[in-house]
């Protein structure tokens, strides 16, 4: 009561309302001394943008203390042959019964406002979005009408984005539809015809390149399609589109192929971290055989008032990764893995970035052992949708790790 007390009285030297950025359900879970020395001295000395720069650090601390606290109880409990611990503040995996339809062909997942969408590969009944406190109640989305194969879902500057083919295209290049914001698709009406559709095409909206399996993110006015495909080698050709000009920028450019790639890559996952893009795993086909699956994060340094020609690739930002074709994520301001191929074989582990050590540490594994999943933070809750097995085959499952009531959705 006293440290919600203190927080109230500086409430009115804030330039912002402190609650969106402070829930008193975390306030009071977080007492140590400790911590409420950092707090007082971020809310003394910060403002603005600063102050939820701050919280975020101080829950970054948080949450690294107790990762670490669980690998050294992990370590000794390796080195005694006593077992895994049985009390873990991390908590543990649980199974999330609740998938709308069959994800066997793999899905993408983005965060849109407040909701969750999910969209199967397959695309066999359309979009679902998971926007229920409890995360368990799915709303439908007509698909959009000739789809053909989905690549990603896009969330980038409060808009949201579906790449995809569509079946009236025979060379079937990648094209961009934008989300309308129509959400009148309950389950018993999901075929109802709306006066405006759910989908749009933006305007020039096919890809000139062909770029199957690719890494797509958005990057300040730009929809990013990076490296892919072409039936039989992988390549690091970037091609982008321009939202301000609604059309393809045109990658012969001498300043656009400066950007490409450092190495063919494909089907990496991309994770923001304070603006810049790494890109986690992935693989690389070599005439029509799987070659590689790199060992680094690829990342791209974008700062913003750089301008877009100088953007440039690292590969040494991050420690090597402890495993290859993992799901990624961002959690709070750390890159998350989990699942992947460890020495040839399906892996369950999870693992977290300690930037401050330059190491990786361990989280709780999952039920079971995956790669290739799609990992999203949404409501608290670290989320794992399908993946491969060890059989070589997508599952139709889904994950749930507990991590805080206060967590922001990342992605």
């Amino acid at each position: 009561l006293s440290l919600f007390l203190f927080l109230f009285s500086f409430c009115p030297s804030l330039s912002v309302p402190l609650s969106p950025c402070l829930s008193f359900s975390w306030c009071v879970s977080q007492t140590s001394p400790l911590f409420v020395q950092e707090l007082r001295a971020a809310l003394a000395f910060t403002k603005g943008d600063q102050l939820h720069e701050s919280l975020g650090n101080l829950q970054y601390n948080d949450f690294m203390v107790k990762v670490r606290r669980y690998n050294q109880q992990l370590e000794s409990s390796r080195r005694t042959s006593a077992g895994v611990f049985k009390e873990c503040e991390l908590g543990e995996w649980e199974n999330f019964d609740c998938l709308p339809e069959d994800i066997s062909d793999g899905c993408s997942t983005a965060i849109h406002g407040e909701e969750l969408f999910l969209v199967s590969f397959s695309l066999s009944r359309g979009v679902f979005l998971l926007s229920t406190e409890d995360v368990t109640h799915w709303r439908s989305i007509p698909p959009p009408p000739q789809l053909c194969k989905v690549y990603e879902l896009l969330s980038h500057n409060d808009q949201l984005y579906l790449f995809c083919t569509l079946s009236q295209d025979r060379e079937k290049h990648l094209q961009v539809l934008q989300y309308t914001g129509v959400q009148d698709a309950s389950p018993h009406n999901a075929t109802k015809l709306c006066s405006t559709p759910p989908w749009i095409k933006l305007p020039n909206a096919r890809c000139p390149v062909l770029q199957w399996c690719p890494t797509i993110f958005g990057d300040r006015n730009r929809l990013v399609i990076a490296g892919g495909w072409d039936g039989r080698n992988s390549f690091p050709l970037v091609t982008e589109y321009c939202l301000d000009a609604m059309k393809w920028v045109p990658s012969t450019r001498a300043r656009s192929l400066k950007f490409n790639l450092p190495f063919p890559l494909q089907q990496a996952s991309p994770v923001k971290i304070k603006g810049d893009v790494h890109l986690v795993g992935g693989q690389v086909f070599v005439d029509g055989e799987l070659s590689s699956s790199p060992a680094s994060i690829t990342t791209c340094e974008i700062k913003p008032d750089q301008e877009l020609k100088s953007r440039k690739w690292k590969t040494n930002v991050f420690p090597s990764l402890p495993t290859s074709c993992p799901g990624a994520c961002r959690v709070f301001g750390s890159v998350v893995l989990a699942g992947g191929i460890t020495d040839g074989k399906r892996s369950p582990d999870v693992f977290v970035s300690d930037m401050d050590r330059q190491k990786w540490l361990r989280l709780p594994s999952l039920k079971s052992a995956i790669s290739q999943c799609s990992l999203i933070v949404f409501k608290g809750y670290l989320l794992v949708f399908g993946g491969i097995n060890s059989h070589y085959k997508w599952m139709s499952v889904s994950q749930k790790l507990f991590l805080n009531s206060s967590l922001e959705q990342e992605v």
